[in-house]
């Protein structure tokens, strides 16, 4: 399969800290909660990464299921992680600006024989693109592009 690129362009709303994001034919609303100066419409970025990892899981074992030859009935990813807001504010510049640790649990409802649905888990687990992400992709910032208004 040839290498994909894929894209999203997000916007600021213009008021608040909100942004929409724009995926494919797809648009989401990107907030804070109130608590960290949103009006909390929307998920915040790092949940967003959450998300994102505990959806890349589903994914994953809904798509390998047949080759493990297991029948899902219901799986949830229920993910969490540590954040210190000390660090992303700038307040303790010895602390990380983000997730400190993520921890996730896999539930699943299945009549697959426990090793079937056990092996599916750890091929799932083995090809997690968020995860090998998150792990240390380099992120390159383009240019600088700014605009008179």
């Amino acid at each position: 399969m040839a290498k994909t690129m894929l894209s999203t362009d997000v916007e600021w709303v213009q008021h608040g800290v909100q942004s929409r994001a724009q995926i494919r034919q797809h648009q989401m609303t990107i907030d804070e909660p109130v608590t960290w100066g949103g009006a909390d419409q929307g998920a915040n970025p790092v949940e967003l990464v959450l998300a994102g990892l505990g959806g890349c899981l589903n994914v994953l074992l809904a798509s390998f299921a047949p080759l493990h030859e297991v029948v899902l009935s219901h799986v949830v990813i229920h993910v969490e992680g540590d954040l210190d807001p000390d660090g992303f504010t700038g307040v303790n510049p010895m602390v990380r600006p983000g997730f400190l640790e993520i921890r996730y649990t896999i539930t699943i409802d299945s009549p697959s024989p426990q090793d079937r649905v056990a092996a599916l888990v750890e091929h799932a687990e083995r090809m997690r693109p968020v995860k090998d992400t998150l792990g240390g992709v380099v992120i390159h910032a383009g240019p600088l592009q700014i605009h008179a208004s």
